[in-house]
């Protein structure tokens, strides 16, 4: 005879991310820059500014790509190491701290971290070889 889950041992064990101490992400798609994350128009006189539509594609993709590689999830302040891949489909220079703010969006909207204003320590650089991902992410519960 087998025991029936109460709810919370099923959300425990099949939807809620367990937590851990470090988790390693891939993304396939390079973040567009922060510098193009809104855009603003002017609307009876308002000013106005909502996600741009590449920003608001691109994230939605990332979230499901982060998601479907049940990582767990980081609880509480933690460690942000981000490592891009150089002239990811193009030879156009890019700042790599314009990458940041995209990933850690999409870290808190995947349920990754609670929180980007938790992120403790951040780091970028750039990759000449990454395996065919545009980015790889690693995350680490502060010490």
């Amino acid at each position: 005879m087998t025991e029936r889950m109460s709810a919370k041992q099923y959300r425990e064990q099949f939807v809620e991310p367990l937590a851990v101490d470090r988790a390693r992400l891939t993304l396939t798609a390079m973040p567009p820059s922060a510098n193009g994350l809104r855009k603003s128009f002017i609307k009876e006189g308002k000013v106005f500014s909502v996600k741009s539509d590449e920003y608001s594609g691109w994230r939605k993709a990332a979230v499901s790509e982060i998601q479907s590689q049940g990582a767990g999830r980081i609880v509480g302040p933690y460690f942000l190491f981000v490592t891009a891949q150089r002239h990811w489909r193009s030879k156009r220079a890019r700042d790599i701290d314009n990458i940041l703010k995209p990933i850690s969006d999409a870290l808190v909207k995947a349920g990754i971290v609670e929180d980007d204003c938790l992120a403790e320590w951040v780091s970028a650089r750039w990759a000449d070889d990454l395996g065919g991902h545009a980015v790889v992410i690693d995350v680490e519960v502060c010490s």
